[in-house]
């Protein structure tokens, strides 16, 4: 979980809407200053090249019944969301020994930018070309899974289908397959500690470890192997 915390940088006081109060207006200026670092740090992790974020700060009229806060105020993440899109939950705290409180408070991120999304029509079960996908500058308000370059889903296979403009999801999506249909394989067969290896042709698509039928070139038979590494397969027995 990401937790985010930081400590406000001002003098004891400085968000009070009066002697004795916290200032409901400052508050919400210092929360967005700190939503808009969270999301940088995570843009800068990302690698996005260019964004902008939409921020509404939900803060409870309670806040301004709050006493000032005599120390540096925290903030922390009140939910399970790593993306900083969407429907955000945070907490405020004031730790003063005298008078500590809690406020929880509501944040809700639309971000803009470039993301990729299907050209086409895509089956599961297809391997990602360059053609199949295309940048498209978009608002998510909502927290979903998405790339912004192109090389961070090309060669990989879909686990679903994806409409003509739809983000494509790294979460739908599996590793390039170690070994593909119609092409040529080395199939290992081994038994009662004797091996041997046998030229063979793909009948399917697979990744590591899984089951995938074979063909061997020699005698024709088509067979079950385990796929064990690139353009290699193992047989069942």
């Amino acid at each position: 979980m990401m937790v985010f915390i930081a400590s406000l940088m001002l003098a004891p006081g400085a968000l009070a809407s009066g002697k004795d109060n916290q200032d409901k207006t400052e508050l919400v200026r210092w929360v967005k200053t700190k939503i808009e670092q969270e999301i940088a740090g995570y843009a800068n992790r990302q690698r996005w090249s260019d964004y902008k974020a939409d921020i509404d700060i939900n803060v409870p009229s309670a806040v301004t019944h709050l006493p000032a806060c005599p120390i540096p105020l925290y903030i922390s993440a009140a939910d399970q969301q790593n993306l900083p899109v969407g429907y955000l939950r945070r907490q405020v705290e004031c730790q003063s020994g005298d008078q500590p409180w809690k406020l929880n408070i509501t944040v809700q991120v639309n971000l803009r930018l470039p993301v990729i999304v299907a050209t086409t029509h895509i089956r599961r079960d297809t391997k990602l070309t360059a053609d199949m996908l295309k940048t498209q500058t978009l608002t998510l308000s909502r927290a979903e899974a998405f790339a912004t370059r192109p090389e961070e889903v090309l060669g990989q296979r879909t686990l679903r289908r994806f409409r003509s403009g739809q983000i494509i999801s790294p979460l739908q999506l599996q590793p390039l397959w170690m070994v593909e249909e119609g092409e040529s394989v080395m199939i290992i067969a081994s038994k009662n500690g004797m091996a041997a290896s046998m030229a063979g042709e793909a009948l399917q698509n697979g990744v590591k470890g899984e089951q995938i039928s074979v063909r061997n070139i020699s005698s024709g038979k088509v067979i079950q192997a385990i796929v064990v590494e690139r353009g290699k397969v193992e047989t069942i027995f």
